[in-house]
C-alpha cells in the first residue's frame, strides 16, 4: 500500500546512493532500474478495489494478534512502533479523521495500517485522487519484519472491510507498487482485484499524467462508477460526435434483436413486457423498444441515466411506451410483475460478476413462473474479444465494457438465478470495432456505392450465426431463460 498523507522528502546525494545501494543489495539490478527509470522519466501503479458488497471471510482466527483501532490517545503506542514518523503530521492524520487501524501483540503493536476517505493524497505519484463518498482508501500498510509471513495483515484488513461496510462504504481502495511482490499475494486472499494503472511521463519540469483500464472511467467525474452521472456523460459525448451504430450496423443489430424476440418471445400481444435499458433508443439507429412485436400498450422501459430516459422519450412521439429510472441491480418491482423481460446488453458494464449475479437474481424474482427472459452480454468466447479488452483498458472504447460471460458461463449463471435455459445463440457476427469504424467511414464519405457494399458484407456475415463457428464470431452471446412453474421441477436446463 502506498502513503497518501506523507510528501516525499528532497533528496540528497547521499540519501540517493545509499538507497541504491539498498535497493541493488536486497531486490536486484532489474529492481533498481525501473525504481530510477521511475524517479526520472515514467512511474506507474496499480488500482486495486475490493466491492464490500462481496461477502467477507473470517481470516483473524487462530492468529494471536488482537485487532484494535488507534485513535489520538494512542499516538506514543504508535511512535514507538515507528518511531522515524513525524509526530506532528500523525496528530494531524488523526484530528483529520482519518483511521488507523492495527495488530497488537500481549499489547504491543506489530502491525499498522491507515485509511482515509474523500480525497487520497498518493505519495508514489505525487498526486490526488477523489474518493466517491461510498469509498475507502488504505494505504501505508506496516508490519514488524518478525510478523511478516503470518497473515497478520490479511487478518487485519478482513477485520477493517467489516467495519468499513458497517459505516456504509461501498467500494476499498488501494495502490500498489509494481516492484512489490509480496503484496500481490495478500491482495488475492483479501479479494482485491485489478481495476487499473495511474501513472505520469515525465521530461524535466513537464509532467503527463495518464490513467487507463476502469481507472480511467473512474477519473471521467461520476460520483459512482458507471453511475448515473456516468452513463448522462456518455450520452452526452456520443450526441456530439454523431450516432456510433448510425447506417447499416445499426439497422443490423436492430433486426437481430427483433429477430430474437420473435423467435423466443412466444404468444405475441400477451402480457407485459420490460426492456433493461433504452441506450439503443437515446443513441441510434438500432432501436427497438416501440417495435417489440406485438407489445404495444404493455411495454415499460427503464435506463439508469435520466438522460438516456429523456432521449428516449423524446423519440416516442406516439407515446406507446413507459418510461422508469432504475437501477437493474435494485428493482423497484413486485414480484410476478412481468411476463416477458428483454436485456440487452445490459448487465456486462459491472467491473465484477456480484453485480451480474445479483442483476440476474432480480430478473428472476420480477418475472411470473411461466414467463421469459431474452438477454444478450458481451461474447467472451469472441475470437476478437481480447483485442476489444485491450482498447477499453486503454480507454479507446465508446464506453466501459466490464466483466461478462461465455454461453456455457451464461447457462450456468441463468440456471443459479433461477432459469430454465431454453435456447442459446450469437448474434451480430462481425468483427465489432472494425464495423463501428466502417459505419463511422460510410457516414463521412456519403458515397451510396460504398455505403451498399458495406451493408451486403455485413448482412452476409449474419449468417455465421446458422454454422458451428457462431460462438466464436458472435458479439454477443444470448440466451432464452424462463421461470418454471411451482413444482414443475424442469428449473436449471440446458438447451442449444
Amino acid at each position: 500500500m502506498t502513503n497518501t498523507a506523507n510528501r516525499t522528502e528532497g533528496w540528497t546525494f547521499g540519501r540517493v546512493f545509499s538507497r541504491a545501494s539498498e535497493v541493488m543489495r536486497e531486490e536486484g539490478p532489474v529492481s533498481l532500474f525501473y525504481k530510477v527509470f521511475g524517479e526520472t522519466v515514467y512511474r506507474r501503479a496499480f488500482l486495486y478495489e475490493r466491492l464490500l458488497t462481496e461477502p467477507i471471510r473470517d481470516a483473524a482466527a487462530g492468529l494471536p494478534v488482537d485487532f484494535d483501532r488507534l485513535g489520538e490517545e494512542d499516538l506514543e503506542d504508535y511512535l514507538a512502533f515507528r518511531p522515524e514518523a513525524d509526530p506532528r503530521e500523525i496528530k494531524d492524520r488523526f484530528m483529520g479523521g482519518q483511521s488507523c487501524f492495527a495488530g497488537r501483540h500481549r499489547g504491543r503493536i506489530v502491525y499498522v495500517f491507515w485509511a482515509v476517505g474523500g480525497r487520497a493524497w498518493i505519495d508514489y505519484l505525487s498526486t490526488e485522487m477523489d474518493l466517491s463518498d461510498d469509498e475507502i482508501f488504505l494505504y501505508e500498510s506496516y508490519a514488524r519484519p518478525e510478523y511478516r509471513g503470518m497473515n497478520v495483515s490479511v487478518a487485519m484488513v478482513t477485520e477493517a472491510l467489516k467495519i468499513f461496510r458497517r459505516d456504509g462504504y461501498r467500494r476499498a481502495l488501494i495502490v500498489l507498487m509494481p516492484e512489490n511482490k509480496q503484496a500481490f499475494k495478500p491482495l488475492e486472499k483479501l479479494g482485491f482485484r485489478f481495476l487499473g494503472v495511474k501513472g505520469y511521463y515525465r521530461v524535466g519540469p513537464r509532467r503527463r499524467d495518464f490513467c487507463r483500464g476502469a481507472v480511467q472511467h473512474r477519473a471521467a467525474g461520476p460520483k459512482q462508477a458507471y453511475g448515473p452521472d456516468y452513463w448522462d456523460g456518455i450520452v452526452d459525448k456520443l450526441k456530439s460526435k454523431g450516432s456510433y451504430t448510425a447506417g447499416p450496423l445499426g439497422e443490423i443489430k436492430r433486426e437481430a434483436y427483433l429477430d430474437l424476440i420473435r423467435r423466443w418471445g412466444g404468444e405475441a400481444g400477451k402480457g407485459r413486457t420490460l426492456k433493461t435499458d433504452l441506450f439503443e433508443e437515446a443513441m441510434g439507429q438500432d432501436a427497438f423498444f416501440l417495435d417489440i412485436p406485438g407489445r404495444m400498450g404493455s411495454v415499460l422501459g427503464m435506463d439508469l441515466s435520466a438522460v438516456v430516459i429523456e432521449e428516449a422519450r423524446r423519440g416516442d412521439t406516439g407515446g406507446r411506451g413507459g418510461y422508469l429510472v432504475a437501477d437493474i441491480r435494485r428493482l423497484p418491482f413486485a414480484e410476478n410483475t412481468f411476463d416477458m423481460v428483454v436485456s440487452p446488453s445490459t448487465l456486462d458494464h459491472f467491473s465484477d460478476t456480484s453485480g451480474l449475479q445479483l442483476s440476474l437474481r432480480g430478473l428472476r424474482r420480477i418475472i411470473r413462473p411461466g414467463g421469459r427472459l431474452i438477454i444478450t452480454l458481451d461474447n467472451r468466447r469472441n475470437l476478437l474479444d481480447p483485442l476489444l479488452r485491450f482498447f477499453v483498458r486503454l480507454g479507446m472504447a465508446p464506453y466501459y465494457i466490464g466483466r461478462s460471460y461465455t454461453v456455457n458461463e451464461l447457462r450456468r449463471e441463468l440456471a443459479a438465478a433461477g432459469f430454465k435455459v431454453e435456447a442459446t445463440t450469437a448474434i451480430l457476427h462481425n468483427p465489432r470495432l472494425m464495423a463501428a469504424a466502417l459505419a463511422s467511414l460510410t457516414g463521412r464519405i456519403d458515397w451510396p456505392p460504398l455505403t451498399r457494399l458495406a451493408h451486403r458484407l455485413l448482412v452476409q456475415s449474419q449468417r455465421l450465426e446458422g454454422t458451428p463457428l457462431k460462438y466464436s464470431t458472435g458479439s454477443f452471446v444470448a440466451a432464452l431463460g424462463r421461470v418454471p412453474h411451482e413444482g414443475s421441477g424442469d428449473s436449471g436446463g440446458e438447451a442449444e
